[in-house]
């Protein structure tokens, strides 16, 4: 049900679409954080590499068990309170994280974490996909407001991981108070959102109710019947998990090369800083490419998995092969800015309020999955060898499975929109605004 008025719904919009870049530059993840925390956690707590890149298997396996109650919690707070209260959770896993002092105290961090981005994976676009007014050009107004907010992001976090990077020279801790601090403001930031759906009061016995659980059925039925939905989060399934395991696997390896913190924080940032510039390029890059876009990104990403590896082997003598070696972190980070803007794009594309919070559950659902096979392997891999033949083989294997994803996506991804079936499209608003349905 809209908003009582059009005024309340028009004010509602132009509130929401303001907010929501600014909002997503501080909040799309944890800025000071990255690349110090493996730092932090090897190094300050002593926590093996090993149980440091496991941990991020658990947040995985956590967001799978999380997922469908963080779509009912969603859909029974709404969007705004939801997103609220993800915040307020990382705060209180940035907490944990400083008192950590073992394997179990990061797993029970990672499951606040887990709670956290499992509402707020789902909470956040459908809030702002919900605030843009229905037409032809919905798609590509989503995509500029997300876009802006995510390269703003990129910067933010390439300008961090410089200072964090010295801040850890100075005290380990500092960092991730500094996370801490963003993580309040943002919490603050986020109560300015205004609610885009009125929804009927309701009770516990409603949020347990079995008329929430057969919606969320439903619209994972239609999920699953999809062709270019099961392309897409095949997609989904098999990037992510190289993007986290290789998160820590360069950082990683420039510690195994001997790299300081400092310059592993300049490092990061220069990537940050691609990915930022990727992703306000993202609409340039799939008018380009189309439908070959994820292909060419998978394969950037696990071909360069492969080179980092090879050149690591040596890249303690040649300085050369280190230059490679930090250009294919570079790789990454182009492909990472770029394909978390694209992939929430193509995810929406014939959806409305009925099914985009059902949509976004299922790609971290499938994600999320992926991760914890990869990130269980990954982890297993690097307490056995050194990273620069774990990167080896993780190059390989990711490498075959991105050529057979691509013979599965080929036909099923990027069609003009006459070419898919009517139920493929049953959900599309731009039939609603064409009065087609």
């Amino acid at each position: 049900m809209e908003l009582g008025t059009k005024e309340e719904t028009q004010r509602m919009r132009k509130v929401n679409m303001k907010i929501f870049p600014t909002y997503k530059k501080l909040a799309w993840d944890y800025l000071f954080f990255y690349t110090i925390d493996f730092l932090f956690l090897t190094q300050v707590k002593n926590i093996s590499a090993a149980d440091v890149v496991l941990k991020g298997t658990f947040y995985s396996l956590f967001s799978i068990i999380l997922q469908i109650p963080a779509s009912i919690i969603v859909e029974f707070l709404g969007r705004k309170n939801s997103v609220i209260l993800g915040n307020i959770l990382n705060c209180f896993y940035m907490v944990i994280i400083m008192l950590s002092r073992n394997l179990f105290d990061l797993i029970f961090a990672e499951f606040i974490s887990a709670i956290s981005f499992a509402i707020k994976n789902v909470a956040e676009p459908s809030l702002l996909n919900e605030s843009i007014p229905p037409s032809k050009y919905k798609s590509q107004i989503y995509s500029k407001i997300s876009a802006k907010g995510a390269s703003g992001y990129y910067l933010f976090n390439a300008i961090s991981k410089i200072i964090a990077g010295f801040l850890f020279a100075i005290n380990g801790y500092l960092p991730i108070i500094c996370s801490l601090a963003v993580l309040v403001i943002v919490s603050i930031i986020s109560i300015g959102f205004m609610e885009p759906l009125k929804k009927s009061k309701k009770n516990i016995n409603d949020l347990l109710g079995k008329k929430q659980l057969k919606d969320i059925k439903e619209g994972f039925s239609y999920i699953l019947k999809s062709n270019r939905l099961k392309a897409l989060l095949l997609c989904v399934s098999l990037i992510s998990p190289l993007l986290i395991i290789l998160s820590n696997y360069h950082v990683s390896l420039l510690e195994d090369l001997k790299v300081s913190a400092a310059l592993i924080g300049i490092i990061a940032a220069i990537g940050s800083f691609i990915s930022a510039y990727a992703s306000k390029k993202q609409e340039k890059y799939h008018n380009k490419l189309k439908n070959k876009s994820m292909i060419t990104l998978a394969s950037m990403l696990s071909i360069s998995t492969l080179i980092a590896g090879i050149c690591g082997l040596k890249a303690e003598k040649y300085n050369i092969l280190l230059m490679i070696v930090i250009f294919t972190n570079v790789i990454y980070n182009f492909c990472q800015g770029m394909y978390y803007t694209i992939i929430d794009k193509y995810l929406r594309n014939f959806s409305n309020k009925e099914i985009d919070t059902k949509i976004f559950a299922a790609k971290n659902l499938f994600s999320n999955i992926g991760r914890v096979v990869g990130g269980l392997f990954a982890s297993f891999l690097l307490d056995k060898m050194a990273t620069t033949y774990c990167m080896i083989i993780m190059g390989v294997i990711f490498t075959i499975l991105y050529i057979l994803m691509g013979k599965y996506m080929k036909s099923r991804i990027g069609l003009k929109p006459e070419e898919y079936s009517k139920e493929e499209t049953k959900y599309d608003e731009q039939k609603l605004i064409k009065g087609e349905v």
